[in-house]
């Protein structure tokens, strides 16, 4: 593998190879593949590294919001909180801490641009919205946040299960328009206010049993160099995401993993691997 491949050290989180081995080692194999070196987050208590973990800029800087997400204010939840800034402590890393509440699941970063859901308002309801946006901008090195609206049924709110950016100009989407036409509506609105032009990605969650389950969902794929990793299913999707893919980034390898272990917890491939890097 040459050296301009090489994009970056991915980390996961300690607890995923102990809850879902085959899906770690697949992943990891997948990731080396794509040129990263991986290495493990030590000490974690839960699979979901993008949440707790820092935020990375693009200069460089990691800036640790605080992780209080409401569906884990539960008390039966509280003990799989990981103290993030901890770990980064142990990896030796310097980091910002920053009082906002912000899941790092809902930072879309990449570009110059991020994107969030209008989740992070009813997260930290006693700041105005402007200053909220403004200190968020600064915190992580943009003009501004763009948000769009967090799909009513997902318990977390994140903006990485709803789209994701394929060039500036351009964002890729869950192709909800049948099942879900409001949200289809709503979402391309505030991304085209934003700027972006839309671009449906295949998408089929609508056989899970529950919301928590995040099978059928593609967008979360991770794009490394010139080799995206993309979950699969074993369902029909499967397939056309694939194609999808390959039209829209030619130049990339596309490497499918099963996602369906881990998504049946709520997330998949970029919910669980963390980078120091703005780009992942």
């Amino acid at each position: 593998m040459s050296t301009t491949n090489r994009v970056n050290q991915i980390y996961l989180a300690d607890t995923l190879a102990k809850r879902f081995p085959t899906t770690a080692t697949a992943l990891a194999n997948a990731l080396r593949c794509g040129g990263a070196d991986v290495a493990t987050l030590p000490g974690t208590r839960d699979i979901w590294a993008r949440d707790y973990m820092p935020v990375p800029t693009a200069s460089g800087r990691l800036v640790q919001f605080r992780y209080a997400p409401d569906y884990l204010r539960p008390k039966r939840w509280q003990p799989t909180i990981t103290d993030g800034a901890l770990v980064v402590q142990r990896l030796g890393f310097s980091f910002e801490h920053n009082s906002l509440v912000l899941d790092g699941g809902n930072v879309v970063s990449r570009f110059g641009r991020v994107i969030m859901t209008d989740k992070v308002l009813r997260e930290n309801p006693t700041v105005p919205r402007a200053q909220l946006l403004t200190s968020l901008a600064e915190s992580l090195e943009v003009d501004h946040i763009d948000l769009v609206p967090a799909h009513p049924d997902d318990f977390t709110g994140h903006a990485d299960g709803l789209v994701q950016l394929l060039d500036p100009y351009t964002a890729l989407i869950n192709d909800c328009r049948r099942h879900e036409p409001a949200l289809w509506s709503d979402l391309q609105a505030a991304l085209r206010r934003a700027g972006f032009d839309c671009v449906p990605l295949p998408y089929n969650p609508y056989g899970n049993s529950t919301y928590t389950s995040a099978v059928g969902e593609y967008i979360n794929f991770l794009r490394l160099g010139t080799t995206l990793i993309v979950p699969a299913y074993q369902q029909a999707e499967d397939d056309a995401v694939v194609q999808r893919l390959q039209q829209l980034y030619p130049s990339h390898s596309i490497i499918p993993v099963d996602g369906t272990d881990v998504a049946k917890q709520g997330g998949v491939f970029h919910c669980v691997t963390w980078s120091k890097a703005v780009f992942l």
